[in-house]
């Protein structure tokens, strides 16, 4: 099952690094690329390493390294071969373009390591398919802003369309979700920018997972318990799909439910939220 939540923390943040480990979100990524500024990332690698060293890491924890173009990357890898891999759950690579791109990175790192893949231009998604199949990608992210600014889509505020333009982004999101799902890997929407929002930012992962993502990245801890309520199945679904489930079961094929015709292929759909419900439940 994929994360429902997944919280991206400054590495170069010592208070908000140590705290990581207490929220409840599903997966915390401690970010060493855009969130932390040139002149500080050599402090965040010593911070990360002191942190991995020092803490048994029980939430499932990543690293976002540097893109492999920057000169960055080698100390990236430098800082992994220090960390102790049974405490780091994946490293996350941004700004992938092509399955070369995973191929180097993956030719640098131990077999075991897991990667995820950021989609963020033009060129990423249209590649998205070839880098999902890669062996070593567990799953594909949505990078909103730098996608917008791949492709010129204007912005009102950083990854949000110009005026709200209602489904500017869907489409690649769902390009990316099929994408990730034809290989069997998992699928996250990027994280909804303004986080003073609480109605943008419901309505911005109701929508992830209407597209069929499997969770999605937060920057704010106060987005954390939204995000996995609307990430999990509800009562109501739980109880719909038992119905649907004796209901087909009782048929001999094809059957009807509440006005609603049900086949094989809806008992699979019912099937696949119990599943999903009794994962989160462990």
């Amino acid at each position: 099952m994929g994360m429902r939540s997944i919280l991206c923390v400054p590495a170069n943040k010592q208070s908000m690094v140590e705290k990581s480990a207490q929220y409840q979100s599903d997966q915390v990524i401690l970010d060493i690329e855009d969130a932390v500024v040139l002149s500080d990332k050599a402090a965040a690698r010593a911070l990360l390493l002191d942190f991995f060293s020092k803490n048994e890491v029980e939430t499932k924890t990543s690293i976002r390294v540097n893109e492999i173009a920057s000169p960055e990357s080698t100390k990236d890898l430098d800082l992994l071969a220090k960390v102790d891999q049974r405490k780091l759950w994946s490293i996350v690579i941004p700004k992938v373009d092509s399955y070369e791109c995973i191929a180097k990175w993956a030719a640098l790192l131990p077999a075991s390591i897991k990667i995820e893949a950021q989609i963020e231009s033009a060129m990423g998604l249209i590649s998205a398919s070839e880098i999902a199949s890669h062996p070593q990608v567990i799953s594909l992210a949505f990078g909103p802003v730098d996608f917008m600014h791949s492709i010129a889509m204007p912005s009102s505020e950083p990854g949000i369309p110009q005026n709200n333009v209602a489904g500017a982004l869907q489409w690649p999101l769902l390009q990316l979700v099929i994408a990730a799902h034809a290989y069997g890997k998992l699928a996250y929407d990027g994280p909804f920018t303004k986080f003073s929002d609480e109605a943008g930012f419901t309505k911005s992962a109701e929508i992830s997972r209407a597209l069929g993502a499997d969770g999605k990245w937060l920057i704010h801890p106060n987005q954390i318990a939204s995000c996995n309520e609307i990430f999990s199945p509800s009562e109501e679904e739980i109880e719909n799909a038992k119905r649907l489930i004796n209901a087909y079961n009782s048929s001999k094929g094809a059957a009807s439910l509440d006005g609603l015709m049900i086949d094989e292929a809806s008992r699979k759909l019912a099937e696949q939220i119990l599943e999903r419900a009794k994962q989160i439940r462990k």
